[in-house]
């Protein structure tokens, strides 16, 4: 099923923040939570965050952001006001979440205790679930470099610009847009074989008028198995979506860096299947899952 430029097609219910922009707004958002920015949006969690003149610029929902750490908090300069914007980012970095318990339920072995000593603030993000979902079927066969760049030419192509200062960002295309660009231009985009699962899950979300969103509130395995219905969405994508945008603290993806974790410090089979690793790793962390699989990758992965 395709659609042509122009042609009427369904509507499917992304980004329907109600955020207003206006004027560039300047504020800081003080915070007692611990958090490391830069650790944080350099692990492997988000691709399209850039840092530029001494600050990280990226776009959430439908509003643009520069954000930079200080000793009061975190300094912002936003396109909408104060208000909604401490909300929108404190809710993408889940400043909510409580890292002091969390550490104090996990880390007792030698490996966390070292991850979590040298990435202390490192924090799960709370993403926009369809650009997580794009973003984690781009990262098949590929790196974090590669992939940014692929969700740059994407953004830059078919995103909808927004202006921050004499920065240009982009707000990340729908469903309706990408199920409108063809295979083939998104393969001239580097895609390659992604390409085509893309827009067929782009079109299905069309047809079925899924909200993404609507799978927060359903259990981890509910959402899973509607994850996995689409063509391109494997267990660890899936898992990836759960625990970076539907706040499924079980979840547990497991990439190579996670592979090499669990076999050379806890003992399991390189042989295992997927779900008896997530399994076991659920049995031993539960609703900690999640964070314990970002220290693990993150730490992992910086070690070589």
């Amino acid at each position: 099923m395709a659609w042509n430029v122009g042609e009427a097609m369904p509507t499917y219910p992304y980004n329907d923040t109600k955020l207003k922009r206006g004027p560039i707004d300047s504020f800081v958002l003080s915070h007692e939570s611990q958090l490391d920015l830069d650790t944080t949006l350099q692990s492997g969690q988000v691709f399209r965050w850039e840092w530029d003149s001494g600050w990280w610029w990226g776009v959430i929902n439908r509003a643009a952001f520069a954000i930079r750490p200080t000793e009061d908090g975190l300094c912002v300069r936003s396109t909408v006001n104060s208000g909604d914007a401490i909300s929108v980012l404190s809710d993408f970095l889940r400043l909510d979440d409580d890292l002091d318990q969390i550490y104090r339920d996990v880390a007792r072995d030698v490996y966390l205790e070292r991850a979590v000593e040298k990435y202390r603030g490192m924090r799960l993000l709370r993403q926009d679930p369809w650009e997580c979902l794009v973003s984690f079927v781009c990262s098949q066969v590929s790196n974090i470099p590669k992939i940014a760049k692929n969700l740059r030419a994407l953004v830059e192509k078919y995103g909808e610009p927004v202006q921050l200062d004499a920065k240009t960002l982009y707000i990340f295309p729908s469903p309706d847009v990408i199920a409108r660009i063809g295979v083939g231009a998104l393969r001239e985009l580097g895609w390659g074989f992604r390409a085509k699962y893309l827009i067929e899950i782009a079109e299905r979300l069309i047809e079925s008028n899924l909200d993404l969103m609507s799978l927060r509130s359903v259990s981890y395995n509910e959402a899973k198995s509607v994850l996995l219905q689409f063509k391109g969405v494997g267990e660890k994508v899936a898992d990836c979506v759960l625990v970076f945008s539907l706040d499924k603290p079980e979840a547990f993806p497991i990439d190579r860096w996670v592979w090499r974790a669990m076999e050379e410090w806890y003992g399991q089979n390189a042989k295992s299947r997927y779900p008896d690793v997530v399994a076991w790793a659920q049995s031993k962390w539960g609703k900690n899952s999640a964070y314990v699989q970002q220290y693990l990758f993150h730490y992992r992965r910086m070690l070589g």
